[in-house]
């Protein structure tokens, strides 16, 4: 009897593990497990080792043996069916054994990716306290008296915007919006949620930020009185410059605002191949300033100074020239027509 079911133990240690399997799957969604486990895993051990086997080969009844007069043939019975019993305990603590492997290999796996979502998680706090750092020491710096101090918080408020740029693009979308009937208001944190916002919506706000204060110092500080002498806007207000500079090569991304320098002085700019599709420049003086090749779409310029300024090649579709001053000298896109916009033709500007 023994002998028939040796060759059945592979069977039933394949059938032990799957069962293993699929109970070990339930209970690791079970929360109690993680401190029970012990405890769990003796009981297992005991209705395998004692229970299990007596239950699948129980001893013989009288009625079995009552054709067997010979002591001997009695006790080698006694002995095949001892002998079955430790075959189907042997099976099932193989079968365990293989479970407890497999189990091992899913809870570092589990262990690892907890890690690594913890080292993601603490990397991502480390990088936004460090961008905060940046971004208040970008702004002390712009309030410096000295050239180079301003110049390095423009390009610092760059380097936050680019991070947060790789933030917000890292995601399913590229840039956080509010979903549609949730009440929100654009750019704002959720109305009656006390949900966090992703780390995306911050990322987004952050780049909004540092683009405004751009804007607005380029608004302010290229009336003041100028640093050098010259044409060119590089020469005559160097941070000026480069902070319109930093918003021209700026990454847009879809829910951007468009920028805002209206009444902005920045004739003599090198504004080539700028990203300033919808941007608010009316009444700016950009009188000899270089957009060729701009991103102008729906731009607006009204009452905007435009004698001498290069447009060749520039995306003008949509953009709204009603009273700017144009002069002779103010180079076109092929085919734009430049009158039909709205702009007027004047001698000198």
């Amino acid at each position: 009897m023994a002998g028939r079911f040796r060759p059945r133990r592979r069977g039933l240690v394949a059938l032990s593990a799957a069962a293993g399997l699929l109970v070990v799957g339930w209970l690791a969604t079970t929360p109690w497990l993680v401190d029970h486990w012990p405890r769990v895993l003796a009981v297992v051990l005991f209705l395998f080792v004692f229970v299990v086997p007596r239950w699948f080969v129980p001893a013989r009844s009288a009625a079995s043996l009552a054709g067997v007069e010979d002591p001997a043939a009695r006790g080698r019975l006694e002995d095949d069916r001892l002998k079955l019993q430790n075959d189907v305990r042997i099976g099932l603590l193989q079968a365990v054994a293989g479970v407890a492997v497999i189990a091992a290999v899913v809870v570092t796996w589990q262990q690892l990716e907890t890690d690594r979502r913890q080292l993601r998680q603490q990397l991502e706090v480390a990088g936004q306290e460090q961008a905060g750092e940046r971004f208040a020491q970008a702004l002390e710096q712009l309030g410096s008296e000295q050239l180079d101090v301003r110049l390095g918080g423009i390009y610092g408020l760059e380097r936050v915007a680019a991070r947060a740029s790789g933030v917000a693009t890292s995601g399913t979308t590229a840039a956080y919006r509010p979903p549609e009937g949730s009440g929100e208001p654009q750019g704002g944190a959720p109305v009656g949620s006390s949900a966090e916002p992703p780390s995306v919506f911050w990322a987004s706000q952050d780049r909004v930020q540092v683009f405004e204060i751009l804007s607005a110092y380029v608004r302010t500080t290229s009336h003041r009185p100028l640093i050098g002498t010259g044409g060119a806007l590089q020469i005559r207000q160097p941070d000026v410059n480069a902070a319109v500079t930093v918003l021209a090569r700026r990454t847009v991304l879809d829910g951007d605002p468009p920028l805002d320098l209206s009444g902005s002085l920045l004739g003599g700019a090198r504004l080539g191949w700028a990203r300033l599709a919808g941007a608010d420049l009316r009444g700016a003086d950009v009188r000899g300033t270089s957009l060729q090749h701009a991103e102008l779409a729906g731009a607006h310029l009204e009452q905007a100074l435009l004698c001498g300024t290069e447009f060749q090649g520039a995306d003008l579709r949509g953009a709204h020239l009603a009273g700017a001053k144009v002069s002779a000298a103010t180079g076109w896109p092929s085919g734009f027509d430049w009158r039909a916009a709205g702009a007027r033709l004047v001698e000198s500007c």
